[in-house]
């Protein structure tokens, strides 16, 4: 039996100092359960920010990975949810 893919959707990878910090505990947490974790701001580290577009690249990106996951797994800080 193959690990169910989960999509770790969260506001903490916009900030250099949660993405770093914070957002490896929860990855690490979720495989611990037997999850792979498909986390959005680790799966588009490829995108150049300073090409015109690259914001459809990124949200194609995140769409298809929301589509070939097994769930979705969503962390709510409330700023705005």
């Amino acid at each position: 039996m193959t690990n169910k893919i989960l999509y770790l959707a969260s506001p903490y990878g916009f900030s250099a100092q949660w993405r770093d910090k914070l957002l490896p505990e929860f990855i690490t947490k979720l495989e611990s359960i037997g999850a792979r974790v498909w986390e959005p701001f680790v799966r588009n580290t490829d995108v150049d920010f300073s090409i015109t577009g690259w914001t459809n690249k990124v949200a194609s990106s995140n769409f298809t990975d929301l589509s070939n996951s097994d769930g979705l797994f969503a962390i709510e800080n409330e700023c705005p949810p």
